[in-house]
């Protein structure tokens, strides 16, 4: 075991070098983002609608009608604006139709663009409500008030708000559902049915599904009425809030860059997948045993209902190298150096995860046990890594190479093999940034002391040093006045070291809670291993 440890020092030490020079910093995982792609309609929802009309006034408002280039089988009507941001005619009653009495513009059948005035300081924008029909797609143009979908939004700008509603056919006796596909939503939008793409600029109220789309707002996720409410994509700026009385809400996709919030959940609640970057409350579901948690990827550990039996395990790189996971169907366009992971839901079902690097994975050490890992595709380096039961799982990358010998300031610790991070090296290199030398001697003491502990102040140093060391006793048994004359064991650490000359006193003072610099920690844990005493770790 002991020598298991050795070796995991030199391979950690040497892992250090690749941190220092830039060549090596190079080496750094750094990963593809393919972009988000939304998905398109396949083909209208309309059929070809007569083409043999010919009275005047169906010519003037089918004049730019051509039949839409997907199937050939549907109408492209644009409909022409005037200075006040009104239709020019009242339409042909069977695609569309126009009321200036109820200030309203119902489109029924065709794919249908809005073309504003030219005239010099005219609107931009339909200064009507819209109501967008079953059988018809709005794809461009402004809509500058309220928006009715109970058919498709494949494009346009809306300024205004929009409800996609259901339709219900009542001689189906069954609902048929709207969709956005694209488009920019500037206003509040209210969700019963579909999202699968589409930029939001103003808050969303989802009470269906959302499968991909980017929402720059908020976004308030409510089930009721025995109907569940899904998100299986998407990317989320700000903050979300699940809320459920009847019917229960399911995650199983999506970035979320903002906090995601229980605001009152008395149903099922259920998240398979997702990379959450921010906090995630769950705090607020009634019964814990409505929480299911089974994927995903978490930055931060997740806030649970009291008495909650999910858990988690850490997963994160030996050498805080980033790494990235599936999110919407591509990879994390950013890299994360720690992530929380839900265990498997029993020793027989381990939850598996995946990551991506762009460095080989030598294996992984699941609670300080060592597991093989399968090979991986040299051009990808994806692994799937089980966490069933874990609570801490550390992947190994590749070893970096050696250092060069005319290192300035290169002396080498006689501790570690010459393919081994030093002192010398650490604090000697010329033109080393602040940040990287941080870095890196945060990294180095990381894996170097015990449990991965590093110590802030001086007291918890001599602990370290003293506890490695087998807790020997000091020669003097004089107590600081600055340490509780009870706290033993921090007085014998304190002392022992002082008389090592691991640490400086102050005659009857020690300064216990004096802040440490790392590379005041270096130099005493390489002070500590010339000590005639046995170091465990």
């Amino acid at each position: 075991m002991k020598a298991k440890r050795i070796v995991s020092i030199l391979l950690t030490g040497s892992m250090l070098l690749s941190l220092l020079p830039v060549s090596a910093l190079a080496a750094t995982p750094v990963f593809d983002a393919p972009a988000q792609t939304t998905a398109k309609k396949a083909a209208p929802l309309v059929q070809e609608a007569d083409a043999s009309r010919s009275t005047e006034e169906e010519a003037a408002t089918r004049s730019s009608r051509d039949l839409d280039a997907e199937n050939g089988t549907a109408d492209s009507i644009t409909i022409q604006l005037n200075a006040d941001g009104k239709p020019e005619s009242s339409g042909d009653y069977t695609h569309w139709y126009y009321s200036a009495n109820s200030k309203r513009t119902d489109l029924y059948q065709g794919a249908f663009t809005l073309q504003p005035s030219s005239e010099s300081g005219a609107e931009s924008a339909l200064q009507v409500e819209l109501d967008i029909h079953r059988n018809a797609e709005f794809n461009s143009g402004t809509v500058g008030r309220v928006t009715y979908n109970y058919g498709t939004i494949s494009g346009g700008t809306f300024q205004g708000e929009v409800y996609n509603y259901d339709y219900y056919d009542y001689e189906a006796s069954e609902f048929i559902p709207s969709v956005i596909l694209d488009g920019t939503f500037q206003g509040t939008v209210f969700n019963d049915c579909t999202i699968s793409g589409g930029i939001f600029q103003g808050t969303v109220y989802n009470k269906g599904t959302i499968s991909d789309g980017t929402f720059e707002e908020a976004v308030e996720v409510y089930a009721s009425s025995s109907i569940e409410a899904k998100i299986d994509g998407g990317t989320f700026e700000k903050d979300m809030t699940l809320m459920n009385y009847d019917a229960p809400i399911t995650i199983k996709d999506g970035l979320f860059d903002g906090a995601v919030v229980t605001g009152g959940c008395k149903s099922p609640l259920s998240i398979s997948g997702g990379l959450f970057t921010k906090a995630v409350n769950a705090s607020g579901i009634d019964d814990p045993t409505n929480l299911q948690i089974t994927g995903g990827y978490f930055v931060s550990k997740p806030t649970l209902p009291e008495g909650s039996d999910t858990t988690f395990a850490t997963v994160s790189d030996q050498s805080y190298r980033a790494f990235k996971v599936p999110v919407n169907g591509d990879w994390s366009e950013n890299g994360y150096s720690k992530l929380y992971v839900p265990h498997g839901m029993s020793e027989r079902q381990a939850n598996t995860i995946t990551v991506k690097t762009n460095t080989k994975l030598l294996y992984y050490l699941a609670d300080g046990e060592q597991f093989p890992i399968p090979d991986s595709d040299s051009d990808s380096y994806i692994y799937e890594i089980p966490v069933q039961n874990f609570e801490k799982i550390v992947l190994v990358t590749e070893e970096p190479s050696a250092p060069p010998t005319d290192n300035p300031g290169g002396e080498l610790d006689p501790g570690f093999s010459s393919g081994a991070a030093a002192l010398g090296i650490v604090l000697g290199t010329a033109g080393l940034s602040y940040a990287t030398y941080a870095y890196g001697t945060s990294l180095y003491l990381h894996y170097v002391l015990p449990d991965g502990f590093i110590p802030s102040t001086r007291q918890e140093l001599a602990n370290v040093l003293w506890t490695t060391a087998g807790k020997p006793d000091p020669v003097s048994t004089a107590l600081y006045t600055d340490i509780p004359a009870d706290a033993i064991e921090q007085q014998k650490a304190a002392r022992w070291c002082a008389e090592q000359g691991l640490l400086s006193d102050h005659g009857a003072t020690f300064g216990p809670d004096t802040k440490v610099t790392n590379a005041r920690i270096i130099r005493a844990w390489n002070s500590l291993k010339k000590v005639p005493v046995t170091i465990t770790k």
